[in-house]
């Protein structure tokens, strides 16, 4: 396997960092690899050049146990033709929920052979907007893993290995997700969609990058039945000039509590590599 693309979407730049390190263990180790960053709504809206790789990587945040829904229409676009892959997820230190199933599953529908599987651990995306989880993540030794992911992404893609690989459904999967496919389109601002506090100079940045056309860059607001609350927003203004509600700020300590969730527990928390099937569970 010579020429492998390291696709990703990252809102917050973490995914973003993992996929820099995979992409330069491969070409360390003497592949061609190409990242394709599809964060931005326009960047999914041309032509995916399959044709033209050997196997492929896909990396992607989790949003409430799931990837973020942009993610999942566009993969549903795609034709693997068999071809080998592998995926990751990163999470902000609750938990990877459903979405490597949910990743898993998409992808085999649409042709690849799925052979290995990571989850990684970053800073949350709600720290933009005043949480303190996982701050200083990734840090030397989640990279370390991703490294280690992508060179067991090489052994796996060699077609003389024949090792199986497959991911158990997650308990809860098909209830969450028709939850997900039932509810009714939001049309009201959630406290966590951020909006423009202060004068900018409309650069348009905003509105430009939004991975779902939400954003407004005139009004400086996004619309609620689009926005997926991924915070892209919000890091990529030059000016800094988006702010989610402050409830979200107020919220961090009940969410703490809901998931039991400890700075013992979030310390020992590591990014880990899903080699068979049953460790996903684990």
């Amino acid at each position: 396997m010579k020429k492998i693309a390291v696709i990703f979407f990252s809102g917050t730049h973490v995914t973003e960092e993992y996929a820099g390190v995979i992409h330069g263990e491969l070409v360390r180790r003497g592949r061609e690899a190409q990242l394709f960053n599809l964060t931005a709504f326009a960047a999914r809206q041309k032509p995916f050049p399959a044709a033209g790789f050997d196997a492929f990587l896909f990396g992607m945040p989790v949003y409430a146990d799931f990837p973020p829904s942009v993610m999942s229409d566009w993969i549903r676009t795609l034709h693997g033709g068999g071809k080998p892959c592998a995926l990751f997820v990163t999470y902000g230190g609750r938990t990877p929920g459903h979405a490597q199933y949910h990743i898993y599953t998409l992808l085999t529908q649409a042709g690849f052979r799925v052979r290995l599987s990571a989850e990684f651990l970053g800073r949350h995306s709600f720290n933009l907007a005043g949480w303190r989880l996982l701050p200083d993540r990734p840090n030397d030794a989640d990279f370390s893993v991703g490294r280690e992911y992508a060179a067991l992404a090489l052994e796996r893609f060699d077609p003389a290995n024949t090792e199986a690989f497959s991911l158990q459904k997650t308990f809860g999967y098909d209830l969450a997700w028709k939850s997900r496919v039932d509810a009714p389109a939001n049309m009201e601002r959630k406290w966590t969609q951020p909006v423009r506090v202060k004068d900018c100079s409309l650069c348009g940045v905003c509105e430009a990058e939004c991975p779902a056309q939400a954003m407004d860059a005139q009004s400086g607001t996004s619309d609620p039945a689009k926005c997926i609350e991924c915070m892209h927003c919000m890091c990529v203004c030059p000016e800094k000039a988006l702010q989610a509600d402050d409830r979200i700020r107020e919220f961090y300590p009940s969410f703490l509590q809901e998931w039991g969730m400890t700075d013992e527990i979030l310390a020992h928390k590591q990014s880990r590599i899903i080699a068979a099937g049953w460790q996903a569970a684990a």
